[in-house]
C-alpha cells in the first residue's frame, strides 16, 4: 500500500515550555489494527479479547446523546458514566477534555509516519495484521491549537464505538501528559481504557479503582485521581 507520509507541524514545545519533556515522541499515539489493508477496528478493543479474555460491553448513548456533537463523542461520554462515582475527579477531568475533543483535533488527509513506539506487548489477531498510528498527541498553536494530529483516512473507515474508544484512550492519556508525566508505553493508559470498556468497573470499588490508577497511571497521580 502506497503512504504519503504527511510532515506535521509540532511545536508544543514552543507553545507550552513547560510542559516540554512529557510531549515526546513516546507515551502518545493511538493505533489502529490494519490486516490486509483492512481497518479492523482500534487496538484497546482487540487486546481486551486477546489479552485479557474480557468481552467489550459496548456503552448506548443514551442520556449522553447530543445532536450537536458526533455520536461517537455521546458514545465516549456514556462510557465515562462508568467511572463516576469510582473517581469523580478523573470524571469531571476526562469530560472537560472531552468536550472539546473534535476542536482540538487536525484531521490529516495522509498517513503518519511511524516514529511513536509506544505500545509495548501487543497481540495481533492474526499474523499478516499491523499496528497503524491513527493519533499523534502534542500541542501545537501554529497554524491553528491543536492537541491531536489525526490521520482521516482511517478515522473515516472506523465505526462509532471504535472512534469513542479511541477517544477514551487519547484522553486518559492527556491527564498523565499535562502532569509531566512521560509513560514508556501506553500499557497502562490501555489497562484503565479496557476495565472501562469491559463495565470490569461494575465489579470494583473506589478503592479498588483507585488502587488500578495507582498501578498504571502512576502513584501520585493515582492517589490524586482517586480521591
Amino acid at each position: 500500500m502506497n503512504k504519503f507520509l504527511v510532515s506535521v507541524l509540532l511545536v508544543g514545545s514552543i507553545a507550552f515550555p513547560t510542559m516540554a519533556q512529557a510531549w515526546t515522541y513516546v507515551g502518545n499515539a493511538g493505533n489502529v489494527v490494519l490486516c490486509k489493508d483492512t481497518v479492523m477496528g482500534f487496538y484497546d478493543r482487540f487486546e481486551m479479547a486477546l489479552r485479557y479474555k474480557w468481552d467489550w460491553k459496548r456503552a448506548g448513548v443514551g442520556r449522553a446523546y447530543n445532536s450537536e456533537r458526533p455520536v461517537e463523542v455521546s458514545i465516549a461520554a456514556a462510557y465515562l458514566e462508568r467511572i463516576k462515582n469510582l473517581s469523580p475527579a478523573l470524571y469531571t477531568e476526562l469530560n472537560t477534555y472531552l468536550s472539546t475533543f473534535i476542536e482540538d483535533a487536525n484531521f490529516v488527509d495522509g498517513y503518519l509516519p511511524s516514529v511513536v513506539d509506544d505500545s509495548g506487548v501487543v497481540v495481533l489477531p492474526e499474523k499478516d495484521c499491523t499496528l497503524e498510528l491513527l493519533i499523534v498527541q502534542r500541542p501545537a498553536k501554529f497554524p491553528k491549537k491543536t492537541y491531536y494530529t489525526i490521520n482521516k483516512i482511517y478515522w473515516d473507515k472506523l465505526q462509532a464505538q471504535d472512534r469513542a474508544v479511541a477517544i477514551l484512550h487519547e484522553l486518559i492519556y492527556r491527564v498523565i501528559l499535562v502532569r509531566g508525566k512521560n509513560p514508556a508505553t501506553s500499557e497502562g493508559v490501555r489497562m484503565v481504557n479496557e476495565v472501562i470498556l469491559s463495565a470490569k468497573t461494575a465489579e470494583m470499588s473506589a478503592e479498588q479503582f483507585g488502587d488500578l490508577l495507582i498501578t498504571y497511571l502512576g502513584a501520585n497521580y493515582g492517589k490524586k485521581m482517586a480521591q
